[in-house]
């Protein structure tokens, strides 16, 4: 009994597997005392006693035991999985689509500013844009669906899904080799949308009421029609900054006192609302899109994950 003590669960049913038939009594001492402290050991200590124990009195009670272990260790293994799917999501929405969304509005600022006074001329002066804008609005919205490179943006967009989606591949990797010995060999893709902007009607109505009327004017409508938003978005818990309101945050944030103040050129008003209004368009008509597809292939790749983990133990 002192040599039992003395090995691991899986060691003992191989001394007892291999002793019993020289020590006659080894049946009796195994069945009343090493037997009954199987239903303690974990799934892999019990599927290693069962191989063992083959072809003894004892193999049909310790598969009993491991068949519970077995299923006791799936559903653990089901619901860590469960919370893998939940929580790869979560981290991609809260640490990883933030930095995408700064990045994409530092790029629309530079590529709304350089479009604008390409369309301009050369020189961003809002009262020459008007007068453009006055005999070619179509041809300005136009501008802004053929000078944007879509493509830069939607790369951008993907190479930090995929990254990420490389990264939980990894892991997935890792965790069915440790639970198994095998890895599980998976590559997640999705399929991107198709990336479509350009200046909505009341953002052009916006930019035509802006530089049409003298800058005292111009004020009097910003604090109207973004001043009070931004105040009411401030009170129900948003932060008070132009670029905070019905989307991303920006690099460059324009805050209520510098509006009331006057510290914003109108030139740069301009190109902040056409900012926004771009923005939001990348971020509800395309983001959100990405974002379905990726938790949709987080889930799938997770499902077959559990399903190769219960096929491989």
């Amino acid at each position: 009994m002192k040599k039992f003590l003395e090995l691991t669960p899986v060691d003992g049913a191989k001394f007892y597997k291999e002793n019993r038939d020289t020590h006659l009594f080894f049946d009796q001492l195994y069945g009343d005392s090493i037997l009954p402290a199987l239903q303690y050991c974990d799934y892999y200590e019990i599927k290693g006693v069962c191989s063992w124990l083959k072809n003894t009195p004892y193999y049909d009670k310790a598969f009993e035991l491991y068949q519970l272990a077995k299923e006791s260790f799936l559903k653990n293994i089901s619901a860590e999985i469960t919370q893998n799917i939940e929580y790869e999501q979560k981290v991609f929405k809260e640490n990883i689509l933030p930095a995408i969304e700064l990045e994409i509005d530092s790029m629309l600022e530079k590529d709304v500013k350089n479009t604008m006074s390409e369309y301009a001329g050369g020189i961003l002066n809002y009262k020459k844009l008007n007068f453009l804008l006055g005999r070619g609005r179509n041809d300005f919205k136009q501008m802004f669906w053929d000078k944007f490179d879509l493509e830069k943006y939607k790369e951008h967009i993907s190479k930090h899904i995929n990254s990420y989606l490389d990264t939980i591949c990894s892991i997935q990797n890792k965790y069915c080799l440790e639970i198994t010995g095998i890895p599980f060999e998976s590559k997640m893709s999705i399929d991107y949308p198709e990336l479509k902007i350009g200046l909505s009607k009341s953002t052009l109505k916006h930019i035509q009421e802006y530089t049409s009327k003298q800058t005292d004017e111009i004020w009097v409508d910003i604090v109207k029609d973004w001043v009070t938003p931004a105040i009411l978005a401030g009170a129900s818990g948003g932060i008070s900054t132009l670029y905070d309101i019905g989307t991303f945050a920006y690099d460059i944030k324009v805050t209520i006192d510098d509006i009331k103040d006057e510290k914003i050129d109108p030139d740069d008003m301009v190109v902040y609302v056409c900012n926004h209004d771009l923005s939001y368009q990348i971020d509800n008509y395309y983001l959100n899109k990405c974002i379905e597809r990726l938790n949709a292939a987080i889930a799938d790749s997770n499902k077959r994950l559990t399903n190769e983990i219960i096929k491989l133990l």
